[in-house]
């Protein structure tokens, strides 16, 4: 089973974006909305991955970092979302 983790804020609309692209792919996913500690996000997710984390959505699937709305795109558009996905 996949793991997709979609880090969003209840006003952005990339979020929205994301989410609706996941769902299109019937993909199931957990969202946590970080509206109430947006910095801790930003700082545990930039520890983690490495890089600068300033915005959302951020989406992780299956422990691989994928980035913003425009990465997942991206990846579908090419093909590589598939070889994330178990």
């Amino acid at each position: 089973m996949n793991k997709i983790e979609v880090f969003t804020s209840s006003t952005c609309p990339y979020c929205t974006k994301a989410k609706k692209l996941l769902q299109m792919l019937n993909l199931d996913y957990t969202e946590h909305n970080v509206d109430d500690d947006f910095d801790g996000m930003c700082e545990e997710l930039s520890t983690t991955y490495g890089k600068q984390i300033q915005t959302v959505p951020q989406i992780i699937i299956n422990g691989h970092y994928v980035g913003g709305y425009t990465d997942l795109e991206a990846i579908h558009k090419n093909g590589k979302l598939k070889e994330l996905l178990k």
